[in-house]
């Protein structure tokens, strides 16, 4: 787990950039993945530019159906979309 390598922004811009999820801002930032046209997994970020605690990291990879060291592969770029469907699927 390299929760301390990333900060909460390098999550949402993967999220975003790889995922093509759209957030939504409140008090957090809030946003779905969908596969073939349905809702399938849902993810919260904090709102800021801090280093992520170990617990956050490890709910935001649980919140994508991930585990620590995909949802490390999904941050450091071996982990595209393709990838992330066969997981979740």
């Amino acid at each position: 787990m390299q929760n301390a390598k990333f900060h909460t922004r390098d999550v949402k811009n993967a999220c975003e950039n790889k995922l093509d999820i759209n957030f939504k801002s409140g008090k957090e930032f809030n946003g779905w993945f969908w596969l073939n046209g349905k809702k399938k997994k849902r993810i919260t970020i904090p709102k800021g530019r801090k280093p992520i605690p170990r617990k956050t990291y490890k709910s935001m990879a649980v919140q994508l159906g991930l585990n620590a060291k995909q949802f490390d592969d999904l941050l450091e770029c071996p982990l595209k979309k393709k990838g992330y469907e066969q997981i979740i699927s």
